[in-house]
């Protein structure tokens, strides 16, 4: 299943990580480093805890955004996520693959198996480090992208047009591609009354080749996933294009004319590729 919403909850709020985990969300990361202030973090690994023991959170993606490795919190995190058997890890702050190989060793040390990284990129350094961490270990299944922190590291103030994260964002998804992992999981959208700013900051980097966000509100579930599935325009003139190109190639024809566009090889490609998403976007 190709996961497209990862909502964030705060980890000391227990009614609300229930609710979150009733919600549409493709996987909820119930989160135990920004939302929850310095003197709250055994709280809300005790709440966690209490989570596991009460609520089923193997009948769906379940991960814990941990505390930094610069902290003196995150092998206590660990050590809880480890008995909960939840099996996605966000990492905070991730700047090397140094920091994945900590985070690595500690897991191997508790025998754990089967469980999945995701970096989240937050910094200059990090950025320029994306591909190093994105090929150290082949539990990081997809890079993800933080904002707020890259833009107070680089000096940058937040525009509407959002041109201060077009490096970020196409270094992330240059860096994933060549990786071989699956696309980034683009920023999250903090004004979550802004529907109209949300839909443009999705479709600005949808465009770029983000496949799924990170959330702050339900509210977001549903608009994001509408965003992300092809209209049924799209598809058909991907049907289209891909079944013009293929009776060209049975006729020995590698380009063709379409609706004044020529179509070769690459745009048959990313016409397939459009459907196959599609399709996969149907069953989930």
């Amino acid at each position: 299943m190709t996961l497209q919403s990862y909502l964030f909850v705060p980890g000391d709020k227990e009614r609300i990580i229930k609710k979150a985990l009733t919600s549409d969300a493709d996987i909820v990361i119930i989160d135990l480093e920004d939302a929850i202030a310095e003197d709250e973090k055994e709280n809300a690994r005790q709440v966690l805890s209490t989570i596991v023991e009460e609520v089923n959170l193997q009948q769906r993606p379940v991960g814990v955004r941990i505390n930094g490795i610069d902290t003196g919190h995150w092998q206590a995190d660990l050590k809880v996520v480890f008995k909960s058997n939840i099996k996605w890890i966000m990492l905070p702050k991730c700047e090397s693959a140094e920091d994945i190989e900590q985070l690595i060793h500690l897991v191997e040390q508790n025998y754990i198996s089967n469980f999945s990284i995701i970096p989240l990129i937050e910094s200059a350094k990090g950025v320029l480090n994306a591909y190093k961490i994105a090929t150290s270990h082949d539990s990081i299944q997809r890079l993800a992208f933080g904002s707020v922190d890259y833009l107070l590291d680089i000096g940058a103030v937040p525009s509407k047009q959002e041109t201060e994260l077009l490096f970020a964002r196409s270094m992330l998804i240059n860096s994933s591609v060549a990786a071989g992992i699956e696309s980034p999981i683009d920023c999250p959208y903090i004004d979550f009354n802004n529907e109209e700013g949300f839909i443009e900051t999705v479709t600005n980097a949808k465009y770029l080749g983000m496949q799924a966000k990170l959330l702050i509100h339900p509210k977001q579930i549903e608009l994001l996933h509408k965003l992300y599935k092809p209209s049924d325009e799209e598809i058909n003139q991907s049907k289209a294009i891909v079944q013009l190109f293929e009776e060209a190639l049975s006729n020995g024809k590698a380009a063709i004319a379409y609706q004044g566009k020529m179509i070769d090889y690459p745009v048959y490609k990313q016409a397939k590729r459009n459907i196959s998403r599609n399709h996969i976007i149907g069953i989930k």
